[in-house]
């Protein structure tokens, strides 16, 4: 099961289940559960101080529960830091909602980002994790 809440209104849903759910299959994981909550900046640093301990904003946090073949989760995604995304490194709403969206799923199927050659493969998951968004999008048009 894999829900959202808050979506940007520029994403498909349906889409992005089909896409994560490639994605889960082809790391030969299942999803039991899965949420994406989108929150304001604000609720997202109240939520790192409490749960980490953390007094710094952040763009994403994910509350892993289940194990790398088997995906039980919720990510919180901040709203505040797309916005700033949009601006900073000159991104679409939708393509930063979609990277954050991956990046919550690689954690929970095990990718790291600690050191730089695991940043690098997180980066590059992130982008074959968008261009098949827009594969699909383009195919549902």
């Amino acid at each position: 099961m894999i829900q959202f809440y808050h979506l940007p209104k520029t994403l498909d849903k349906e889409i992005l289940t089909e896409v994560i759910t490639h994605f889960v299959e082809l790391s030969k994981a299942s999803i039991i559960r899965l949420v994406y909550n989108f929150v304001s900046g604000e609720e997202l640093l109240q939520m790192n101080k409490t749960h980490l301990q953390h007094n710094y904003e952040t763009d994403i946090l994910t509350f892993d529960y289940g194990s790398t073949t088997q995906i039980e989760a919720e990510v919180y995604i901040s709203c505040k830091a797309i916005q700033e995304a949009l601006a900073r490194f000159r991104q679409t709403t939708e393509n930063e909602s979609v990277r954050l969206i991956a990046h919550g799923l690689f954690h929970c199927l095990g990718q790291k980002d600690k050191t730089l050659a695991e940043k690098m493969e997180m980066k590059a998951l992130e982008e074959a994790f968008i261009k098949t968004f827009h594969v699909k999008q383009e195919q549902n048009v």
